[in-house]
């Protein structure tokens, strides 16, 4: 666990950077709000950092989900059994995330998709009630106030966090911080033209630190990396953007 500013943690994947399994972020405040879950499994792991903190699992209020695919959902049941925790989404996103859709599996190309779909176990969840769908523009108002910006192209429903207070963004796949700054993979990305969209997007915003599902966090001068990252995206990709 690792701490990034005041209110913010983050708790890596395997390897500690979130390269096989998604990071998970803790929000302090008079409760405490958890991003995104990692794989099936990590619930035990979790509500032990949990406790670290000097919480229950009963001071878990909100878990916020940033998009549905299984390295973010999977451990989302267990956690929503044990804390009884209210589950926050955006409606593109619930449909997978509750079950009325099926999970996907990867988007592109076609026949790698037909090719592995007798394989869609690897990536089915276990359906669980989204409580409060959100939309771009809509505020939480737990730690000073999290905006919701609606950053599709990932999936559907991805949603990045701005913590007002913090300067703090967390984006879930919208970018990859592996090895320097990525597009998230082809694979499993819907739409790269709105991907970039909403990166450049981002890249408007106020902030100084930044997170993301996978890899580390960007606490200095986040701001301006982020708009270069932009800039080089809208170049390269001018055909898509």
């Amino acid at each position: 666990m690792v701490k990034i500013t005041p209110r913010t943690y983050r708790l890596g994947g395997r390897w500690g950077n979130g390269v096989l399994g998604a990071n998970v972020f803790l929000l302090l405040g008079d409760d405490l709000t958890i991003v995104d879950t990692g794989f099936k499994g990590r619930s035990r792991h979790i509500l032990k950092e949990v406790q670290e903190l000097g919480y229950s699992p009963s001071d878990i209020d909100i878990i916020i989900i940033t998009h549905h695919h299984a390295d973010h959902v999977g451990s989302l049941p267990e956690l929503k059994k044990v804390t009884q925790a209210k589950v926050v989404a955006h409606p593109a996103d619930a449909v997978y995330i509750d079950g009325r859709l099926p999970q996907p599996g990867p988007a592109r190309p076609q026949w790698l998709n037909k090719m592995l779909s007798p394989l869609g176990g690897l990536w089915a969840t276990t359906p669980v009630t989204v409580d409060i769908p959100v939309n771009d523009g809509d505020e939480l108002a737990m730690c000073g106030g999290i905006r919701i910006l609606h950053t599709p192209g990932h999936t559907p429903g991805s949603i990045s966090l701005l913590l007002q207070q913090e300067r703090l963004i967390i984006v879930g796949d919208l970018i990859a911080h592996r090895f320097g700054l990525r597009l998230p993979s082809r694979m499993f990305t819907v739409d790269i033209a709105a991907e970039i969209r909403s990166i450049r997007e981002v890249a408007s915003l106020d902030f100084e630190v930044i997170c993301f599902g996978h890899g580390s966090p960007i606490a200095h001068e986040a701001h301006s990396t982020i708009a270069k990252f932009a800039e080089r995206l809208q170049k390269k990709h001018h055909k898509v953007a």
